[in-house]
């Protein structure tokens, strides 16, 4: 449930988005590859299914280290590679959520006991890694957030999120709706992409 502040923030950005009369104009973008994209996606949908609606409390208890282990890892394609089809395999045969995590945990890092890497993330904060990402490359009034987070956290789909643009604008077509909906969600994996590589290579734990 938003507040009214939240109402008026996410109605302003559903106008800024409709307004969008190109992808450019949503701000500076930088095209991922197809190894990057399909790596944030899956984080981004991993995250979205085990933090999505929850209050920061309620996630902090949730962690099962799965965000420290990434942060750990030396970036290169080949391992982007291999973990997102660790996802997509376990989440193809049922796994979700926190479940998923400790799976994927225990297939592309075998050599850290799940106690190891528990024992460690408290001190690390991993449950709340992407969010910071999320925060440091975005502004919570900017479409391309507001569009993100209802696509990943609140599991919208294209469609329904397009349908709130045509509540907001009605002189769209449904695609040109749908275009502008895929537009924000783009800006989005890669704002991401870039903040937690960035993250991981400076080893900050302290976003700012």
């Amino acid at each position: 449930m938003m507040t009214p502040r939240q109402r008026r923030i996410h109605q302003a950005a559903l106008e800024s988005a409709a307004s969008a009369p190109r992808k450019s104009w949503l701000g500076k973008f930088r095209p991922l590859s197809s190894v990057q994209s399909a790596w944030v996606k899956s984080l981004l949908s991993i995250w979205g299914e085990c933090y999505g609606g929850r209050t920061s409390e309620e996630a902090m208890l949730g962690g099962c280290g799965f965000w420290s282990c990434l942060k750990a890892e030396e970036w290169s394609d080949t391992q982007a590679k291999h973990i997102t089809e660790t996802l997509k395999g376990l989440h193809k045969i049922g796994y979700r959520g926190e479940a998923l995590q400790k799976m994927a945990m225990e297939i592309i890092w075998p050599q850290k006991t799940l106690s190891q890497v528990i024992d460690g993330s408290i001190a690390q904060d991993d449950c709340d890694f992407v969010e910071k990402c999320i925060l440091t490359a975005l502004k919570s009034h900017d479409p391309v957030y507001v569009v993100g987070i209802s696509f990943y956290a609140r599991r919208k789909r294209i469609s329904d999120i397009a349908h709130q643009l045509l509540a907001v604008a009605p002189w769209l077509t449904r695609k040109q709706a749908e275009d502008r909906v895929r537009w924000c969600v783009t800006h989005f994996n890669s704002a991401v992409f870039l903040a937690m590589r960035a993250a991981m290579k400076s080893g900050d734990e302290k976003i700012s």
